[in-house]
């Protein structure tokens, strides 16, 4: 499957139903969190391996490609932002996903309006220097997770979710139905239709009490 038809409809759909299609998909640190953007990203990262210093980040924003999402791994550094308003306007401009930094941002005032999706630990107003010789596209741990030069990261207020291309094309279309079946049940508790009425709930609780295989899920 082309990478970019698979991104295409990664986007359409929440993360979360991305992880119920395969539990075994690494999430990140749930202490990197949304700070400005909505809705669903999903694209290649560019790797970024900074000790607070301002020159990798920069470098990683110039060779990062439409789509793409920016990865920084500022961990090592929790006294600086490495990142900031100017940095996400031009990331915007140049197409770019979003950004995802395992450390510190700034200027909220600026990300929040602007429509364009940044993640951080939190924030700080002071940034770091710009004297070190940049490190990008190389391995990197993010939030807990390996995340090489290429690697697709999906991302929404519930978090982030890595997966390779291989692993992301063999999970999409189980994605999809959950999604689908998902939209379903919500339709139904709308009407009036009570949560436990579309799943099988009663006989999956009888059957792990028994001992005997069983899968919880929905019957619409």
């Amino acid at each position: 499957m082309e990478h970019d038809s698979l991104l295409t409809r990664a986007r359409l759909l929440p993360v979360s139903v991305v992880s119920d299609a395969d539990k075994s998909l690494p999430t990140f640190d749930h202490g990197i969190r949304r700070l400005a953007g909505e809705g669903t990203i999903a694209g290649r990262a560019v790797t970024v391996q900074s000790d607070g210093d301002l020159l990798s980040v920069m470098e990683g924003l110039e060779i990062a490609q439409p789509g793409d999402v920016l990865v920084v791994d500022a961990s090592a550094n929790p006294l600086v932002a490495v990142a900031g308003g100017l940095f996400a306007t031009e990331a915007h401009r140049r197409g770019l996903s979003g950004i995802v930094v395992d450390g510190l941002v700034r200027d909220l005032e600026t990300l929040r309006p602007l429509g364009f999706t940044v993640y951080a630990r939190g924030t700080c107003p002071r940034s770091g220097p710009a004297v070190a010789p940049p490190r990008t596209q190389l391995p990197i741990r993010c939030g807990g997770v390996d995340i090489t030069p290429g690697t697709l990261v999906l991302g929404d207020d519930d978090g982030l979710l890595a997966a390779s291309p291989d692993q992301l094309a063999a999970v999409v279309d189980a994605a999809e139905a959950i999604n689908q079946c998902e939209e379903a049940v919500l339709t139904r508790l709308a009407e009036g239709t009570g949560l436990f009425d579309s799943m099988n709930f009663h006989e999956h609780r009888e059957n792990v009490r028994n001992g005997t295989p069983s899968k919880l899920g929905f019957t619409v």
